[in-house]
């Protein structure tokens, strides 16, 4: 269903249109909003309260970028809150980065200065790897290219490519692990 016809058919509280939305995005939004928790108990409420919320509020709601852009910042900001209220804290993006690295879903859910914090906080781990690591991953994360655009691009086989960035994704998980710990011990 195209954007603009979801939007008019929930407005016009749709159930049919409701349910299609909620069984397409119901399972990535619990294993997305599951990744900040790790609580599978607390990202399906969590989900479920985001759903109500859109129900309930679908006609007061100014949607300007891509629905599914909007349902995962809902369900990230519920997460957060969630962590906030249990006493976990992200300050310093911590989380946000590992799953940023993690998923395979490209959305716009940061805000420009939360992007900011998390870029200069994964170039300062970036800056410790390989100069040919460095430059695939900044292709893909940073610019969007392809498997195929990096490979056409560095002269590489795409093989490389996945296997330098599966890499990469490691060991910057792998700092951030350090990094976190260090920062909760002091």
């Amino acid at each position: 269903m195209e954007l603009n016809l979801i939007l008019e058919r929930l407005k016009k509280k749709d159930r049919k249109a409701f349910q299609k939305v909620f069984e397409a995005f119901y399972a990535r939004l619990v294993s997305y909003s599951y990744k900040f928790t790790l609580d599978q108990v607390a990202s399906e409420d969590l989900v479920q309260e985001s759903f109500i919320y859109l129900w309930e509020n679908i006609s007061n709601l100014n949607i300007e970028k891509s629905f599914q852009a909007y349902l995962f910042t809902m369900v990230r900001n519920r997460s957060l809150n969630h962590l906030k209220k249990i006493k976990v804290s992200d300050s310093d993006y911590f989380i946000d980065i590992s799953i940023s690295l993690t998923e395979e879903l490209q959305v716009e859910v940061f805000n420009e200065k939360e992007m900011l914090e998390l870029v200069k906080k994964a170039e300062g781990i970036l800056e410790n790897l390989p100069t040919k690591m460095q430059e695939i991953f900044k292709l893909k994360v940073m610019y969007g290219l392809s498997y195929n655009e990096i490979s056409e691009e560095m002269g590489i086989s795409v093989n490389t490519v996945k296997t330098q960035l599966k890499r990469a994704k490691f060991k910057i998980e792998s700092a951030l692990i350090v990094v976190s710990i260090f920062c909760f011990f002091n």
